[in-house]
């Protein structure tokens, strides 16, 4: 019994290990509705403009920059992929969102995470799975979450200002959202960055544990707002909460179609093309995150806000997993 308790447990251990991070936001999500207290308390200190720090200093400490000359010659799946995330998809996905018959908090928190840049690492590691070009993934990575720094101040502003006028006065100021995603993310990634030039072999080998640290310090911040909106967070109509989910999936379909029909407008090679579609469709929920605590709206509107972010990033995950595994069987065929 002891050995088949062995047997059991190692692909348990190795299954949360993998899907930390979904289980992790689902949990807090729980605990925050059913249990706010702890919550509230750590959210009275400035713990989220700690956590959000030490999130983009380990992404800088775990940023491997060495492959992204290979992909400079990609140049049109560079273009497009950087056009598609930072202005194409904002624009699609805030239309979008402002068309759907749901909560307007729900429509300004789908609408911020259309702004976002793209995942930090999950792209990076479905295009490998995938075998699709590794050095282009992390060029686009690398290039739209600091383009992203300057850009999404401005498409939040003009883009999802109006919307954030429905639920009262709100003042969002570009250039003062700027200076605080340098402050919060540009310079602790620049820091973390220029670390990895004195540790990069111990980093690489306890990369799994940094990465756990990072996510956990990632769950903390929707873990805060859905404490401090518990009470609203309760009196979600779940017919409501069902459109969410199947609009993210329409959504995220949307930006595949869109991106596959540009990759084959424009000829790109395929292997360099799964990287752009890849990339180009999926958003990052640590930016998102981080934006969300600078936004001027009440802290238990922000629990709110933080649901349909939450929701896009488990559906975007759950669909290029599977395109990914068509992918996989069709090359091995």
């Amino acid at each position: 019994m002891k050995f088949r308790s062995g047997f059991f447990r190692l692909p348990m251990i190795s299954f949360i290990q993998k899907q930390f991070l979904p289980l992790g936001l689902l949990l807090v999500a729980l605990a925050g509705i059913f249990l706010p207290a702890p919550g509230i308390y750590m959210a009275t200190f400035p713990t989220v403009y700690i956590v959000v720090s030490i999130i983009f200093f380990i992404s800088g400490l775990l940023l491997k920059t060495d492959e992204i000359w290979k992909a400079i010659r990609a140049w049109e799946g560079t273009v497009w992929g950087f056009i598609s995330i930072l202005i194409v998809t904002p624009l699609v996905g805030v239309v979008f969102a402002a068309t759907l018959p749901i909560d307007p908090i729900f429509q300004i928190g789908l609408s911020l995470f259309c702004c976002m840049p793209t995942t930090l690492s999950s792209g990076i590691a479905l295009t490998n799975q995938a075998r699709g070009n590794v050095a282009l993934a992390l060029l686009l990575t690398i290039l739209t979450n600091l383009g992203g720094i300057v850009t999404v101040p401005f498409a939040l502003v003009f883009l999802v200002g109006p919307v954030l006028e429905s639920i009262g006065p709100v003042e969002l100021s570009a250039v003062d959202l700027l200076l605080k995603l340098c402050l919060s993310i540009l310079l602790p990634l620049s820091l973390g960055r220029f670390c990895r030039k004195y540790g990069g072999y111990w980093l690489d080998e306890h990369r799994s544990q940094l990465v756990i640290i990072s996510n956990l310090a990632l769950i903390s911040v929707p873990w805060m707002k859905f404490s401090q909106s518990s009470e609203r967070l309760a009196e979600v109509d779940m017919n409501e909460l069902l459109v969410l989910i199947v609009a993210c999936m329409c959504l995220h379909i949307i930006y595949l179609i869109l991106n596959t029909g540009a990759v084959k407008l424009l000829s790109i090679d395929w292997n360099e093309g799964k990287a752009v579609i890849l990339l180009s469709s999926q958003k990052t929920i640590p930016v998102a995150m981080a934006v969300l605590a600078f936004i001027p709206v009440a802290e238990e509107t922000k629990g709110l806000i933080a649901i349909p972010c939450i929701t896009f990033h488990f559906v975007q995950i759950i669909i290029d997993a599977l395109l990914v595994t068509h992918w996989g069987n069709r090359s091995t065929v």
